[in-house]
């Protein structure tokens, strides 16, 4: 009789792990991690200004889903993430006299650590049994530069504010496509990433595309 029992309580056990295996959920969300590593190319360069070196950038964090139609294919998604852009160029500031030589720099970087809060609009092929779908996801990217290091040549000391403005607030057209955790991630900046300072013969008011991959991930 024990032994009728205790097989009575394995055989519950095996139907109710397949029933569990079955289980479908119909309010299911797409709330995702996510990581990206983009190209940057710098745009509106003035002439005396050339990109040189990798630029590039670095992302990740976490989006909230919320579905807008009865399919859930359909929804939005919000989310907070970091951000670490590389941008690596090549300009010549005169900071004492324009014709004093021993003042150009050249070699120049800028590194900016952001806070990111990403807007998407998704259009995907997801069901709630079906984890490998496409996906289609336009959007806006809105970042806070909370630190800055920069780089302008180790000839001379001065402060980089003289130079170059850092912007600190920065926003941008986002466009990421593809097929389950492989996706192509497009990002075009809006506003000018630097800004010209009174001691400054020229603008430089430069903005910037990057484009990679951005995975997501459960």
């Amino acid at each position: 009789m024990r032994k009728i029992a205790v097989l009575f309580f394995l055989f519950s056990g095996l139907l109710q792990a397949q029933n569990d295996s079955t289980f479908v959920d119909n309010k299911y969300l797409e709330d995702q991690l996510y990581f990206n590593l983009t190209y940057i190319q710098m745009l509106n360069l003035p002439d005396r200004i050339s990109q040189s070196g990798f630029s590039f950038g670095l992302g990740a964090g976490f989006i909230k889903d919320f579905p807008l139609n009865k399919r859930r294919n359909i929804g939005l998604g919000a989310g907070l993430g970091y951000g670490l852009n590389n941008y690596y160029f090549n300009v010549q500031v005169d900071v004492v006299t324009p014709t004093d030589d021993n003042n150009s720099k050249t070699n120049n970087k800028i590194i900016m650590h952001t806070v990111e809060l990403p807007l998407e609009l998704r259009f995907r092929g997801s069901t709630a049994s079906k984890y490998k779908f496409w996906r289609l996801y336009p959007g806006v990217k809105i970042a806070y530069a909370f630190a800055k290091n920069t780089d302008f040549g180790k000839t001379n000391d001065f402060d980089v504010k003289d130079i170059i403005n850092v912007n600190e607030f920065l926003y941008g057209l986002t466009f990421s496509a593809g097929y389950n955790k492989w996706n192509l991630h497009v990002y075009y900046g809006l506003n000018d990433l630097f800004t010209a300072t009174s001691n400054n013969d020229y603008n430089i008011n430069i903005n910037d595309l990057r484009v990679g991959l951005i995975f997501y991930m459960f």
